[in-house]
């Protein structure tokens, strides 16, 4: 594979700039029993990994250590609407069918939560934001002081997308909080995870587009476009269908609503799902015991950030890893075990 060094450039955020075998439990708030190989193999990856290399990086924690510098062609889920890559997003009125529409997290006091945006957009309008015309069209263009949009952005198929990874991942001390739309780590072909999308009613200070009365819509698959012009997941989507399907949701069920992009295993809820920015693994939402989906506790005990240490097909040796959430909306890791580059992203 060739070899390239890339200068990181800033953080470029939303809105702004199988299985296991066999396992010993391991205890929850243990960091000495957390197994810390790297997770990094280049055969895991998608034909979207352009170059790789070894570059000397600084941890928040302060270390100095040796990274990857991993860089992927940018939106590896596909380039296109439609043509079962990405998408649906915001739906043209309010009698869309909800399999042709795309999702969001409303945090309003009318009906909040995880919702198709047909739901959405009504409880957002019937909660005094001014989304849905006389006639149920749906306002797609970017609203200002009293207007409220539901929110997608054109793509920029010309990007590339750089990830620093300690070659040696570090344990912290305590737990870290993924905070909103902050940087999680990578998938199979190098698509960002993301932390939660940004609010509807809710500001957070340093989250560019939250609390601005617009909704981001998000596709079955749960990512979307950043303004930036990258793709990316505030859900694993290998397991995005144990989401929809969860009894408290039964979006698949009652309306049709299925991830189904043919780019990612969005079928296989037990698979390797890609990359923390510590260097640590994330799993679908199950380990696999002979070819039986089974939760992972069942195997060694998770932790606070949904994570344990054991042997994986991957990785035979063991190795510490995160498990997307079963039934969470948004399914991602909440918290990371380990230490990692601050500016651990970046886009060109």
């Amino acid at each position: 594979m060739p070899v390239a060094i890339l200068t990181p450039s800033l953080l470029v955020a939303c809105g702004g700039g199988g299985g296991g075998g066999g396992a010993t439990a391991t205890s929850s708030d243990d960091s000495s029993s957390i197994v810390g190989a790297s997770g990094y193999n280049s055969a895991l990856f998608s034909s979207d990994l352009i170059s790789e290399s070894q570059v000397s990086c600084t941890l928040e924690n302060g270390a100095t250590t040796t990274c990857y510098q991993l860089r992927f062609a940018a939106n590896g889920a596909g380039s296109s609407e439609g043509n079962n890559t990405i998408g649906p997003f915001c739906p043209e009125n309010i009698e869309v069918a909800r399999k042709d529409a795309g999702l969001g997290i409303y945090d309003g006091p009318s009906n909040p939560g995880f919702q198709s945006l047909v739901d959405a957009v009504q409880n957002m309008d019937a909660d005094g934001y001014d989304i849905v015309d006389d006639n149920g069209n749906v306002n797609t263009v970017g609203g200002g002081p009293g207007s409220s949009a539901c929110l997608e952005m054109p793509m920029d198929t010309g990007l590339e997308v750089t990830y620093l990874v300690p070659v040696t991942p570090q344990v912290r001390s305590a737990p870290y909080q993924i905070s909103t739309i902050e940087s999680i780590g990578f998938g199979v072909t190098g698509v960002p995870y993301k932390g939660h999308p940004p609010g509807v009613t809710v500001a957070e200070a340093g989250v560019n587009g939250s609390g601005s009365g617009s909704i981001p819509a998000l596709d079955h698959c749960g990512g979307h476009v950043d303004p930036a012009g990258y793709y990316h997941w505030h859900f694993v989507p290998q397991s995005m269908n144990t989401v929809l399907s969860a009894d408290q949701y039964r979006y698949q069920q009652d309306n049709e609503i299925s991830c189904s992009n043919a780019i990612i295993a969005y079928d296989q809820p037990s698979s390797f799902a890609g990359l923390a920015k510590d260097g640590f693994p994330i799993y679908g939402a199950y380990d696999a015991v002979d070819n039986v989906d089974t939760p992972p506790n069942e195997l060694a005990v998770v932790d606070e950030c949904n994570g344990h240490s054991h042997a994986t097909t991957e990785f035979s040796e063991g190795i510490y890893h995160y498990h997307a959430l079963a039934g969470g909306a948004p399914n991602v890791p909440t918290c990371l075990r380990g230490s990692f580059v601050q500016r651990d992203f970046s886009i060109q």
